[in-house]
């Protein structure tokens, strides 16, 4: 463990070529970032980069950069993981909870804090709800294993915060992130007027948080040695109806020259107005995860936790419009792509 000196902090970053990861380090730039990236070590935002593994002994490291960076850290994130829902449990054993018991491993040979980046969906768990779930819902494996993370991390007796985001759009500036993620690929769909309509259990709102928001109240919760705490960086009542979701969603089609309209809302708890197996393929497995989301977010309450309130006045946190941000980045990844 090293001594800082005037608050500058030397902080291990696993997972950091993710978008979180990336847009974390960024917000720490006035600290030492060292990054652990599984396959793009390319991350200038991090001060060094180090290829890993979070399945492998060592979390893929040398025993000598293993040692090194345990001499030298003062804190811990840990954000990396498979984060690709329908995987085998396998792999989500293999890679995010026994990646996170190394990570705990060297943490304690440092000697120093863990602040742990779960899912807010883990909630579906706690309230005893999977039996709401399909048998075959692609995120129960993804959560399931989020939230042996979350207890493995409270029983390694370490100092640990964690933290619970929902889904993510991009930045709430500029709508970039360094790539899109789920919300980005369903919108493209919908905006492509490909959608016959919008699965959604009644009472669900569409919970989303521009990147740079879940990265600041991360990077300033570390920075404060804020322990023992469990944030939810959700919008919670303040989220998006799902109607209002379609507002966004239509519009931008428009801007793009799509003359697209809203489609029925359908809680696919009852009957389809489509059989799945009458739908194209490519738009059968865009319903087939928004029906599984919709199903996760119904048993997590509909309306999620959230802790911004308190993150916004602890920390001094920007109020943003989740809803412009989500138009931001719909622009930015429709201009990566030529239109």
């Amino acid at each position: 463990m090293s001594t800082s000196t005037a608050g500058k902090r030397t902080i291990l970053l696993t997972g950091a070529s993710g978008v979180i990861g990336r847009a974390v380090a960024r917000e720490l730039s006035k600290h030492t970032v060292i990054g652990l990236a599984h396959s793009d070590t390319d991350v200038p935002e991090c001060a060094e980069v180090h290829r890993s593994d979070l399945s492998a002994p060592r979390l893929g490291l040398s025993e000598r950069d293993w040692n090194s960076i345990a001499e030298r850290i003062d804190v811990v994130i840990h954000s990396g993981a498979l984060t690709e829902w329908g995987q085998p449990r396998q792999r989500y054993q293999a890679i995010n909870i026994d990646g996170t018991q190394r990570v705990i491993d060297l943490a304690a040979r440092a000697e120093v804090p863990v602040h742990l980046v779960s899912t807010c969906f883990v909630h579906a768990i706690e309230r005893d709800a999977l039996h709401l779930l399909g048998p075959d819902n692609v995120v129960a494996p993804y959560i399931w294993s989020k939230l042996e993370v979350e207890r493995l991390v409270a029983a390694s007796g370490l100092p640990h915060s964690i933290y619970r985001p929902t889904n993510l759009v991009g930045d709430s500036r500029t709508g970039m992130s360094s790539r899109p993620q789920i919300v980005q690929f369903m919108s493209d769909w919908f905006c492509r007027g490909k959608a016959p309509f919008f699965p959604a259990h009644q009472g669900n709102l569409v919970d989303i948080v521009p990147l740079d928001v879940a990265a600041q109240a991360i990077a300033r919760a570390v920075e404060a040695d804020d322990l023992g705490s469990l944030y939810w960086i959700t919008r919670g009542a303040d989220a998006l109806t799902v109607d209002q979701a379609q507002d966004v969603l239509v519009e931008h089609a428009h801007e793009r020259g799509r003359r697209i309209g809203r489609v029925p809302v359908i809680d696919p708890s009852g009957p389809l107005p489509v059989s799945l197996d009458q739908v194209p393929a490519t738009s059968r497995a865009f319903l087939k995860v928004l029906i599984d989301v919709s199903e996760v977010t119904h048993a997590c309450g509909g309306v999620l936790p959230t802790s911004w309130p308190q993150l916004r006045s602890t920390y001094a946190l920007p109020e943003v419009s989740d809803a412009d941000a989500y138009r931001l980045s719909l622009r930015y990844w429709s201009q990566q792509r030529g239109g």
